[in-house]
């Protein structure tokens, strides 16, 4: 595991074990006592970047309300002067109860509020994400999403071991907000669009170790060993498919 997977993945183990102590206090808001557990692990995944994301709770209002989260790339002088008026570069984030529905939060008004001033809005219920930004013709549109769970009733129960569930989850998620953090930059050079591609190459790695030896892989797995004239044999050797099947695909790309 490389060092930035591994913060990822600690972040993410984080996250949930933060997440699991503050539900069982039976001391917390729906919302709010959860947002200094979001901005952390916004924060811990936007130092992964360059330049570094970092978060702000409780976002003055700019003309469209109060977004719970903004997110900023821009480090203000070590003067300690303040960037007045500056703007979120990687927009603002909605946050919501678990049991609150994500993709109906996503098409309210509120959030077509955010989208007009900030052109970029992640909305959450911390089991779920969609990332709200523009199509091509600069009009708004849900894009990328990331589910840890489908439900509260579902979302707790894995909360009751967030170790185990942060295992399974960290890689797919903290890729997905490295992603979602730098998504208003600009990808001018090939080296960022090679990192972008590596990203999801990472995440769909461990998409596939999750599914193990998933008789929907059988097929795919047999074309590839005649193709390359070799066999994946054992623990190694269907480690080797995994990696040899995401490499392909993403070298396709």
């Amino acid at each position: 595991m490389s060092g930035t997977s591994a913060t990822l993945a600690a972040a993410i183990e984080t996250y949930l074990a933060d997440l699991s102590q503050v539900r069982a206090s039976g001391g917390a808001t729906d919302e709010r006592s959860y947002y200094p557990v979001l901005a952390r692990l916004l924060n811990a995944v936007g130092a992964t970047l360059k330049p570094p994301v970092y978060s702000v709770v409780e976002l003055a209002d700019r003309g469209a309300g109060h977004p719970d989260i903004g997110l900023f790339a821009t480090i203000p002088a070590q003067s300690g002067a303040s960037l007045e008026g500056q703007l979120p570069e990687r927009g603002v984030v909605e946050v919501k109860s678990p049991k609150d529905d994500t993709w109906l939060t996503a098409a309210s008004a509120q959030v077509s509020r955010y989208w007009q001033r900030y052109r970029q809005v992640l909305v959450t219920n911390m089991r779920e994400f969609v990332l709200v930004g523009a199509d091509q013709s600069g009009r708004p549109a849900r894009l990328e999403a990331f589910r840890l769970a489908a439900s509260e009733e579902e979302f707790a129960r894995l909360l009751a071991a967030p170790r185990e569930f942060g295992r399974g989850a960290g890689a797919g998620l903290g890729e997905y907000l490295r992603r979602t953090l730098a998504q208003r930059a600009t990808l001018a050079d090939p080296k960022d669009l090679a990192w972008l591609l590596a990203s999801y190459a990472r995440d769909g790695l461990a998409r596939v170790e999750a599914v193990g030896d998933a008789h929907s892989l059988k097929t795919v797995r047999e074309a590839l060993e005649a193709a390359l004239g070799v066999r994946f044999e054992g623990v190694r050797g269907a480690r080797f498919f995994r990696s040899t099947l995401v490499q392909t695909l993403f070298y396709g790309i």
